[in-house]
């Protein structure tokens, strides 16, 4: 037997509040490279957004 959908197989899908979306910015050019010395982006700000009290993270969400 080959291929084929089998059950429970495949990755799990996130609930809806936690799925992950593009979101445009503007940054200063200055702000960008030191950013990108840090390594990704996306990741650096959303680790400094959750580390500050500025925004509540939900109680099911893992980094």
């Amino acid at each position: 037997m080959h291929g084929g959908k089998r059950a429970g197989s495949g990755r799990k899908k996130n609930a809806e509040h936690l799925r992950r979306h593009v979101v445009t910015i503007r940054l200063p050019n200055w702000m960008i490279l030191q950013l990108k010395k840090e390594g990704e982006i996306g990741y650096i700000i959303e680790d400094q957004l959750l580390k500050s009290t500025f925004i509540d993270q939900p109680s099911d969400y893992k980094q």
